[in-house]
This record gives C-alpha cells, sequence and structure tokens, in this order.
C-alpha cells in the first residue's frame, strides 16, 4: 500500500546530481526548520510510491516558485519512478504553460498527458484519490482547447471548488490562488478589482495554514503586485526570499512589493542577490543565454536609476552588452525578455538619465508587420515597446520627429489590424497616443500633446490598470507635468505629478519634477519638503549629478513661513 506523504521540505541540494538531504514524512519526522537552502514547505498527501516522493514534492515546491524548467524535470523523475503516478503527468504538462507570462507550449502539454493515458476519462480513472482527481481535473480543463480567458476561467472553477471542499488542504488553497491570478490576467477592466481580492483571499488562506509555503507567498506578492494592494503583501515580501532562498525568482519577487512601495534599497537588495543567483546557475547549470534572469537585471539597473547610481546602472547596461556580443538576436524570438533586453534596458537608462547613448539603432523597415508578426503574446506587448522606446528615443535623444514617425505610423498602422476587443489593440494605441503626444510637442503643437496626454491619462484611470514593475513607457502623469510646467502652468504641473506619485509612489523623477512645479508656483516650502523627499531616495547618488545639487541648495535654503 502506498503511503501519503504529509509535510515535505525541499533542500538545494535535490536539485544537485548526488545525493540530497530531504525530510521524510511528518509522522516519522518532524519537518525541519527552513535552511538557508530551503526552497519551502509544501504539503500534499498523495499515493504515489515512495521513490516518486521527493522528486514529485521537489517538483510542487518548484512550480510553485515559477521555476518550470527545474520542476518538469522533477516531475518526469516522479513518474519514471512510479508510471501510474496521475498527478506527476498532470503537472508535469501544467509546466508547459506559464499563463501569467503569456508563453505556453500547448502540443508539448498534451503530450505528456497522452503519454499517460489517451483521454482526459481514462487519466481521471487512474487517479489515485479525490484530491489527485479534482486537482487533474482542474489541469485537464485548463489544457483543453479553447481561448486563454475561458480556459483561466474553466480552471479556476474547478480548483476553487476543490479549496471549497476541503477547506484543511493547503495544495486545494494553493492551487485556487493560482488560478484566481489567472483570473486577474485574463480579466476586464472592471472586474480586475473583484478578482484580485479574490486571490488575496486565498494566497493568504495558503499562508495561514502553512506560513512557509513558497506557492502561498508567491502568488500573495503577484495579487498584491499594485500601489492600491502593495502594503498587504509586504510581510510576505519579507519573508518569501527567506523561505525560498534557493531560487532565482523568489530572491527577485519582493522588489515586486518594494516597487510598488516605493521602497529602492529593498528593489535593490532584492535583485542585487537574484542577478546573481541566476548568473551562478547559467554557469554551472549550462543554460543558454536565454534563461539567465534578464528580468531581474532590468529591475536592478531601475532600482539603481531611482537611487541616482547611474554608474551602477550603466555597468549594467555594459554587463548586457558584454553578455550578448556577436548574439543576432532576431534569432531568439521565442525569448523576448533576452531579445529585446539591450533596449529596455537601454530606454529606462536614458529616461532617468537624459543620456541615449546607449540605445541601440532599431532598423525602421516594415514596423507594424513585424510587431505584429511576432510568435507570442509577451513577444507582440515587448515589440510594441520595443517600437514605443525607438520612436521616444529618437525625439528625446536627437528631436528626430522624422524618424519617431515611422515607428508611430506602425503602432498606429499596427493598431488598425488588430480587433478592437484585443488587448493589444489597447496597447498599441496607448503608446501611440503617447508617442504621439512627444511628437506634436516636440513640433509646436503643444495642445494637441496636451490633450492627447490628458486623455491616456483618464483612460488608464477609467480601466482600472495598475502598473506592474518599471514602466515601459514614460509614466504619463509624469510626462503631463513636464509639458504643463513647461507651458508656463506650475499649478496644474503641480497636480500632475502628485497623481504620478499616487500611481508610482516615490519615484525620483517624480519628485523632482515636483519640486521645481511647486517652486514655479511660490511655494517654496512644498518645494523644499519634494527636494527632501528626492534626497532620501539619492543618499547614495553619484557625485556631480545636477540635480543633486539643485536639490541639496534647495533644502539648505531657509523657508519663509
Amino acid at each position: 500500500m502506498k503511503t501519503p506523504l504529509v509535510v515535505f521540505v525541499v533542500l538545494l541540494g535535490a536539485l544537485a546530481l548526488g545525493p540530497s538531504r530531504l525530510a521524510t514524512a511528518q509522522h516519522a519526522h518532524p519537518a525541519p526548520a527552513p535552511s538557508a537552502l530551503s526552497l519551502g514547505t509544501v504539503d500534499f498527501p498523495n499515493t504515489g510510491a515512495d521513490a516518486a516522493q521527493e522528486p514529485f514534492l521537489r517538483g510542487l515546491a518548484l512550480l510553485h516558485s515559477y521555476h518550470y524548467d527545474e520542476a518538469r524535470a522533477a516531475f518526469q523523475q516522479a513518474r519514471t519512478a512510479d508510471p501510474a503516478f496521475a498527478l506527476a503527468y498532470w503537472l508535469e504538462a501544467l509546466t508547459h504553460s506559464q499563463f501569467d507570462w503569456a508563453v505556453e507550449d500547448l502540443p508539448a502539454a498534451h503530450a505528456v498527458l497522452a503519454r499517460f493515458a489517451p483521454t482526459p476519462e481514462q487519466r481521471l480513472a487512474r487517479a489515485g484519490s479525490d484530491a489527485e482527481r479534482a486537482l487533474g481535473a482542474a489541469i485537464e480543463a485548463f489544457l483543453a482547447d479553447g481561448t486563454p480567458p475561458d480556459r483561466a476561467k474553466h480552471f479556476a472553477q474547478h480548483t476553487r471548488a476543490w479549496a471549497d471542499a476541503d477547506p484543511s488542504s493547503i495544495e486545494a488553497a494553493a492551487f485556487a490562488a493560482r488560478s484566481a491570478l489567472y483570473l486577474i490576467f485574463s480579466a476586464p477592466p472592471a472586474e480586475r478589482i473583484q478578482r484580485t481580492e479574490e486571490a488575496i483571499a486565498l494566497a493568504e488562506r495558503v499562508v495561514a495554514l502553512n506560513p512557509q509555503h513558497p506557492g502561498g507567498l508567491h502568488y500573495l506578492l503577484h495579487a498584491t503586485d499594485s500601489p492600491r494592494y502593495a502594503a498587504r503583501g509586504l510581510e510576505a515580501a519579507r519573508r518569501y526570499d527567506q523561505v525560498a532562498p534557493a531560487l532565482e525568482h523568489a530572491l527577485h519577487m519582493p522588489s515586486h512589493i518594494f516597487l510598488q512601495l516605493g521602497l529602492w534599497d529593498g528593489v535593490v537588495a532584492s535583485n542585487e542577490r537574484a542577478w546573481p543567483a541566476s548568473r551562478t546557475s547559467h554557469v554551472q547549470g549550462g543554460h543558454a543565454l536565454a534563461d539567465l534572469g534578464w528580468h531581474s537585471l532590468e529591475w536592478l539597473l531601475y532600482g539603481y536609476l531611482q537611487q541616482g547610481r547611474y554608474a551602477a546602472a550603466e555597468a549594467l547596461l555594459d554587463t548586457a552588452r558584454t553578455l550578448l556580443a556577436g548574439v543576432d538576436v532576431d534569432t531568439l524570438a521565442g525569448y523576448p525578455d533576452v531579445r529585446f533586453a539591450l533596449e529596455s534596458l537601454a530606454f529606462h537608462y536614458g529616461v532617468e538619465t537624459g543620456r541615449w547613448h546607449h540605445y541601440p539603432v532599431r532598423d525602421t523597415a516594415a514596423v507594424a508587420a513585424r510587431l505584429l508578426a511576432e510568435p507570442s503574446p509577451r513577444a507582440r506587448m515587448m515589440a510594441v515597446h520595443a517600437a514605443y522606446h525607438a520612436g521616444m528615443a529618437a525625439l528625446l535623444d536627437a528631436r528626430d520627429t522624422l524618424r519617431a514617425a515611422v515607428f508611430l505610423h506602425g503602432l498606429q498602422e499596427a493598431a488598425a489590424a488588430v480587433p478592437e476587443n484585443d488587448r493589444l489593440r489597447s496597447l498599441l494605441e496607448r503608446a501611440a497616443a503617447q508617442l504621439g503626444a512627444y511628437h506634436a510637442w516636440t513640433t509646436g503643437r503643444r495642445e494637441a500633446a496636451l490633450a492627447s496626454l490628458t486623455a491616456v491619462a483618464a483612460s488608464l484611470q477609467d480601466a482600472g490598470l495598475t502598473p506592474v514593475g518599471p514602466p515601459r513607457t514614460l509614466p504619463v502623469h509624469e510626462a503631463l507635468g513636464a509639458f504643463l510646467l513647461e507651458d508656463g502652468r506650475p499649478q496644474e504641473a503641480v497636480a500632475a505629478y502628485e497623481a504620478a506619485l499616487a500611481d508610482r509612489p516615490n519615484r525620483s523623477a517624480a519628485w523632482l519634477g515636483l519640486a521645481r512645479a511647486r517652486r514655479a508656483a511660490s511655494d517654496r516650502a512644498g518645494a523644499a519638503a519634494a527636494y527632501a523627499r528626492l534626497l532620501a531616495n539619492w543618499q547614495q547618488a553619484d557625485d556631480g549629478l545636477p540635480a543633486l545639487a539643485e536639490a541639496r541648495a534647495a533644502a539648505e535654503q531657509p523657508q519663509q513661513p
């Protein structure tokens, strides 16, 4: 008779080829406290063979932390150890869907399932327990044919029913929280707040049942990844990288909450651990260049920029350029994070510093056609931003309105070719509107530029969209504030910058703009307060920054009552 394992703490040693130090069933040995090598504590009683337990539970912990390749390998070991273990096949299949990253290989997932049994009915009939059958049914529904929103809905319905039927099951709540996140990503704007609150509640339920559960902490961070909810994720942010410090993604994830709260030291500290961990794993594991933690690198560079550490940010740009030297990134169509890495990094650097010499020259041929030909939703999203970046770099660096117009027209042409209810069209239209506003401003059409940016700001608010991560376009309220200030309307600029700080708390550029707008509006005390907030961000800033000298001079001046 197969004995269910109850609690399992997975250690980094399990990722190596040699012997692992692993906890056994809780009734035999108490689970050890999380160590410096732990991946977290997972809990899924199951009917797999004893030999399958170690790789299965290791894979489960890795899956909850979005380490898909390592999780897939672990589930393959589990099904090799027990070819009748249905859960190992279902979860291996699930690793082929990185749904929230808009990266999926459904044929590969279906091939895994077919290896176990030809039909969903046959596979479900071979489940070893009600819990295993419940998760299997959810995965079958999720990987079935259909649109992504429909598949997400079916996954959520199954996992939520499982969690409701068994309130004591930690994994039921964990997979319900995971699927609730999928509903946020696929929901129309009017439903996102409700979906977000459902996801938060489910993730908090997991953490309450098991404070060391990597999925509970991870999903709570994703669910609270907006200025509106970030405070509810702060405790999880402070714990997740301690619970699963063996994983680069777990080291990075707390910075999602730190960024939303404007805690730049936390953003930097998280990614100063995550990026080197990624490089170490890359070297030791012999992984492809595309598997490096480019996401962590971008966030680290952005954190340095908010701290005024421009030299450190530039060094990261140099590192990326060295890593990609001689690589034809256009051959990496399936890996958009690395394919567009240099452009994203150089855009952030240029926006914050005003220095655009790092921005790579982008081909102006067939912008719309190339954008729409990208192979995945994530790749198309990043291609939209790359076209926007190229147009903005042309305007902000050299006031090259002709070159910028090529990318503007490409975005507009692509938007016209996409159905109205498609999210890609909304993204294209917003990018085109912002780039068009800067183009109008640069060519002297100031009222048109202000009207366009005001409309974009209103549409974002109406849509209920929440910013996630470093901004891939210029923050619209900051841009509006800069235009209004240059147009001699400081009071309106003050309001725009205050709105910018509500959207993206504690951004250094917004504090600098607000200080200048308040000073122009004869609010010396308000300006000094804004400069003081900038100086708090820039405690480690490079010497010689003009804005640093400006802020220090303002802080030293006596303020009249």
